[in-house]
């Protein structure tokens, strides 16, 4: 009798050892209601020393019909401890990567898989934000990518846009953010960068989208128009930045140059001269 008392307290005391680590590792998913986690967390330790008195007290009494039916509750409890967090972490962690896929869709984009324009705005303004050091943001255009859309189709045209997207990617500095705003429109932020750093950047952009590109037995080349502005000389505020890049995007396109930078003489429309009286 006690053999079989102490046997089945054991089962008991051995679910809720198992169930520390998984616990522990609901605790640190940080879920809703995570302090009842926390507060369940206490509790197994505490009945685990519960049910270390238990067996003591097993070993050094005689077993009556009492201790084996207390003995199958301790194993039962144990057991169903174990159960539920087994099944509640499967459920909490599914749920999480539900979360976790969405966020991510919500700040990518789902064809190059680049960031898209709401992860731009929010690090933008962040850096804004932060007032620290300027950062540099590029604006980039594809040239006569229409063409390719009407001709070979739009498929296509998303394939070439995947390959550009992947060279643009590839030759990021750790601390570039590549963008598709969308369309043929690709961006970079340049976190505490001067001029002449995302002017090094643009021209190796350049040389790495007009390499030649194999698409549906054609051999494409594909031009980029870049244009730049730096914060905060050119715009105190995203919305202003963003557009005297595309100022000087525009410019570089009617140019036909490597890459164009913002300038406050050139870009800026002259200040009106008052009516004469």
């Amino acid at each position: 009798m006690t053999a079989f008392a102490i046997f089945i307290v054991l089962l008991g005391l051995m679910g809720l050892l198992t169930s520390l680590i998984p616990t522990y590792q609901i605790c640190l998913l940080k879920p809703p209601q995570s302090q009842g986690w926390h507060l369940l967390l206490l509790m197994i330790g505490l009945f685990i020393f519960g049910y270390l008195g238990f067996l003591w007290m097993l070993l050094n009494r005689e077993i009556g019909t009492l201790e084996i039916v207390v003995s199958l509750v301790f194993s039962a409890g144990g057991a169903f401890v174990w159960l539920i967090v087994k099944m509640s972490k499967k459920t909490i962690e599914k749920l999480q990567d539900t979360l976790d896929d969405k966020h991510y869709q919500a700040y990518h984009d789902s064809l190059t898989d680049l960031p898209n324009r709401h992860m731009l705005y929010e690090t933008m303004e962040r850096l804004i934000k932060e007032n620290g050091s300027s950062f540099t943001f590029i604006m980039m255009d594809l040239d006569d990518f229409k063409m390719i859309n009407d001709n070979l189709g739009h498929d296509a045209g998303d394939k070439v846009l995947e390959i550009i997207a992947y060279r643009i990617e590839r030759i990021m500095p750790p601390q570039g953010l590549p963008v598709r705003l969308g369309g043929d429109e690709f961006a970079v932020l340049l976190p505490k960068s001067d001029l002449s750093q995302a002017q090094r950047l643009a021209e190796q952009i350049q040389k790495a989208v007009i390499e030649d590109i194999h698409c549906e037995g054609h051999l494409l080349a594909v031009g980029i128009s870049i244009g730049m502005a730096r914060y905060p000389q050119d715009g105190e505020d995203r919305k202003t930045l963003m557009k005297n890049a595309d100022i000087a995007m525009y410019r570089s396109k009617q140019n036909n140059s490597d890459y164009e930078s913002f300038s406050q003489t050139s870009d800026l429309p002259p200040p009106l001269e008052p009516l004469s009286p």
